[in-house]
């Protein structure tokens, strides 16, 4: 380990483990081989004792190291704590205080622990004990791989440092030597030394089996050259035994054995079915797969790559068996929401398919209850059955959708007649568990397309009714008007007009309505004081009060006409709804609705102010986002369609309010001769436009 990993620090601490283990029992096995000297050596053991405890913590410290990063305060603390001690102990080692020469009552000279040796004892006991209390969490809390890199090797320490709390216990409860701690701790070093040597070693062997390979035909050739020396030897000692017996005919025999015998080996070795069975039994024996998982596995994610819905899935699957195995039939069944019944689906045979299957049937109640392969002839059903008259199913495999069973597959016995293996099934196994989370994953992609094609549908359902909600209120403002003004023909006149406009965009709204996805209309160049005038005259007086003004002239910009008409009709109900929640109405002293145009860098900006109570802060966050309402009653996307609209034309929207003084709302379009579709910082163009204003 010093030569070959001396770069890594958990090696150099193990290397030297290793070294205090066996200068342990190198010193015990001179103890028991130089009696002259028992006591010196015996001191030399204990110095490796003493320092034991400290370098099994240093392991253990390379360990959490290696495997956190880092070293707890603690732990660092504790290995010191105990390397200083036993630093201590080590310096007066060689006093009589911890070790002595006796002479037991039949005369045999011992080695006996002095007052400050049961000290020293009972320190490598509680230190070992904590080490080993720490190889032990080490080898609980890692995960694998690294749980299977370590594991003999802490399994080896943990040996090693066992048995040295054994032989501190036993003298500590018996202060005196024995010879026969030798032997037994030779041996229970040489283990925990294996363990330790396999455990690093381990991974090395792995990579060695791993890339060294004998090919079939070697292995066969070699087989059958064993095999044929092996018969040869038998008849030539079935010969020489002939010739043993003293018959007279016995040459003649020996001759005619092996004559026949030549005859049956050239038989033999002739026969495609003896050849067969020995590429069969090679197969079996000598390799530990029938089949080559990684070239499959490949092959299988390679088949269901461009596999995107279930009816492929099912085509990859039925033609990726059918190539695999050699079943004369391969059927795939699938459960049907409509009647909860398994169907086939798919056939690699020309038979008809047989009746769907309840859930009652045995073969799905079995399929129900395991994820493994299930043996037909193991499960109960009446005779004669037409499902395994047409499939011939000798084994059935479950396609599960976490714990729902989808579909199934059935496979006939093979064409050689033999039962599936363990191989197969594994395989069949892996492939239908790919297979349950493709189906799976695209079940839950078709929901997904559904549900947004529904949550489309929904939201611009809503969008529309939230415009019949506008188109309703003009008219309903007609309403409250004409009792004002009934002897007016001009407001009767202006009425008409204004009901055929609004039945007209009802109609456009509804004809929307049996479409997914709204109609964007015909783009043109838009003046905007036009709309901004059409739209106020569309309201008919409908606001009731006073709404200022103040355009100065832009440019054209390049829209659908009734979507800007739609924006700034919105815009402007919502401010004459904000004065009325104030408590007072349009035409109210120091209430008014104030629209503006102008032309900044390059846009068109159109402000529309009310004097209203304001939004709160907490309430624009979530302005712009669907569903979200400041009004009872209303439908919260008002503002958000304004913003898709404007984002569509490269415009943006910005909302500028304050609680108790009214809210301004700030739309900018790109004039119509603007290229590119970059556009400006919103809340930039915005304050340019409050100083243009100011």
């Amino acid at each position: 380990m010093l030569l070959k990993r001396r770069s890594h620090s958990f090696y150099r601490n193990l290397a030297v483990v290793l070294g205090v283990s066996g200068l342990i029992q190198v010193a015990n096995g001179m103890n028991g081989l130089d009696a002259s000297h028992a006591l010196i050596w015996r001191r030399v053991a204990l110095l490796g004792e003493l320092a034991q405890p400290a370098v099994l913590l240093l392991v253990v410290l390379a360990l959490i190291r290696e495997i956190s990063g880092s070293i707890g305060a603690t732990d660092l603390w504790r290995a010191r704590a105990v390397t200083l001690v036993a630093g201590v102990f080590a310096t007066f080692s060689f006093s009589d205080e911890f070790l002595r020469s006796a002479t037991s009552e039949d005369g045999i000279s011992l080695v006996v622990l002095g007052s400050l040796g049961r000290v020293a004892y009972a320190f490598i006991l509680v230190a070992l004990v904590v080490g080993l209390a720490q190889i032990e969490q080490i080898l609980r809390v890692t995960r694998d791989p690294v749980r299977w890199q370590l594991k003999f090797v802490l399994i080896g320490l943990g040996g090693l440092a066992g048995y040295e709390i054994y032989q501190a216990s036993q003298l500590l409860l018996v202060p005196a030597w024995r010879v026969e701690h030798v032997v037994v701790g030779g041996l229970a070093t040489l283990i925990s030394v294996g363990l330790i040597a396999y455990g690093v070693g381990r991974r090395r062997l792995l990579e060695i089996k791993t890339k060294v390979y004998v090919s079939p035909q070697f292995l066969y050739g070699s087989l059958t050259f064993i095999a044929v020396g092996l018969y040869l030897v038998a008849v030539g000692l079935i010969a020489a035994i002939f010739r043993l017996t003293g018959w007279a005919t016995a040459v003649g025999l020996s001759s005619l054995v092996a004559l026949v015998a030549a005859v049956g080996l050239v038989v033999v070795l002739s026969t495609r079915q003896a050849r067969a069975e020995l590429r069969r039994y090679i197969a079996r024996n000598f390799y530990r797969s029938k089949y080559d998982y990684r070239a499959k596995w490949l092959e299988v994610t390679e088949v269901f790559r461009a596999a995107e819905s279930v009816e492929a899935i099912l085509d990859r699957l039925i033609e990726l068996l059918s190539r695999t195995f050699g079943a004369a039939r391969i059927t795939l069944w699938m459960r049907y929401e409509a009647d909860g019944r398994f169907h086939q689906v798919r056939s690699a045979n020309t038979v008809p398919a047989p009746q769907p299957l309840t859930a009652s049937h045995p073969v799905i109640v079995r399929l129900r209850h395991t994820d493994a392969p299930v043996e037909v002839d193991r499960v109960t059903v009446e005779d004669p059955n037409p499902f395994l008259a047409a499939t011939q199913a000798v084994l059935c495999v479950p396609i599960r959708c976490g714990d729902e069973l989808i579909a199934f597959v059935t496979l006939s016995r093979e064409l050689r007649g033999e039962r599936y293996g363990t191989d197969d099934c594994d395989l069949l196994r892996a492939i239908v568990y790919h297979v349950g989370m493709l189906l799976s994953h695209t079940r839950l992609a078709e929901e997904r397309r559904g549900a947004a094609e529904m949550e489309a549908l929904h939201r611009f359902s809503a969008f529309c009714l939230h415009d019949l909600k506008n188109l309703a209120s003009r008219l309903s403002l007609v309403v409250q008007n004409a009792e004002a003004h009934r002897d007016d023909p001009a407001f009767w006149k202006s009425v008409m007009l204004t009901v055929a406009d609004t039945v007209k965009k009802m109609m456009a709204l509804m004809s929307k309505l049996s479409l997914k996805t709204a109609h964007q209309g015909v783009l043109e160049s838009v003046d905007v004081q036009e709309v901004i005038a059409q739209t106020l005259e569309s309201l008919n007086g409908a606001l009731s009060g006073r709404v200022e003004i103040a355009c100065e002239r832009v440019p054209p910009v390049l829209i659908v006409k009734e979507q800007l008409q739609q924006v700034l009709l919105n815009l402007i109900l919502n401010a004459g709804q904000a004065i009325r929640g104030n408590g007072a109405h349009v035409g109210a002293p120091g209430a008014a609705i104030r629209i503006t145009t102008q032309q900044v860098n390059g846009f068109v900006v159109v402000t529309v102010a009310d004097t209203g109570p304001g939004i709160e802060p907490e309430k624009l966050r979530t302005l712009f986002q669907p569903f979200r309402t400041t009004k009872e009653g209303g439908l919260g996307i008002g503002l958000f369609q304004c913003k898709r609209i404007l984002e569509a034309h490269r415009g943006t929207i910005h909302v500028e309010s304050e609680v108790g003084r009214g809210t301004r709302v700030l739309i900018e379009l790109p004039v119509a001769a603007t290229p590119g579709p970059s556009i400006a910082s919103s809340t930039r163009r915005g304050n340019h436009a409050n100083d243009n204003q100011s």
